[in-house]
């Protein structure tokens, strides 16, 4: 993913998720899953995409994302959370519960 390509995310869709890693990454691998499942089950509402580290450098670095896995909330055009390394997905959860629900329910 390019900046261009992430400014018209940021302005066409209310609630998305990025979700940085690299292929070397073997955390990378196993949270992906995780957080896949759990936004799917619990909040179908964002739109969760994978986002290469390595190959979109530009994005990573204007998004200060220095380190993988990262995880980067957006909600109304606007960072809502952020995450570096591994995450419980309670914690996950609880991170986003509240601006969703505000936003969704």
């Amino acid at each position: 993913m390019n900046l261009s390509a992430f400014k018209t995310l940021l302005s066409s869709h209310p609630a998305f998720m990025l979700y940085f890693y690299n292929d070397t990454c073997g955390v990378c691998k196993t949270l992906w899953p995780q957080v896949e499942a759990l936004l799917k089950e619990e909040f179908p509402e964002i739109r969760l995409l994978r986002v290469n580290a390595t190959e979109s450098r530009e994005l990573a670095g204007q998004l200060r994302m220095l380190s993988v896995p990262g995880i980067v909330l957006f909600m109304e055009g606007q960072e809502i959370f952020r995450a570096n390394g591994m995450i419980s997905m309670d914690e996950l959860h609880n991170r986003i519960a509240r601006p969703y629900e505000m936003m969704f329910e």
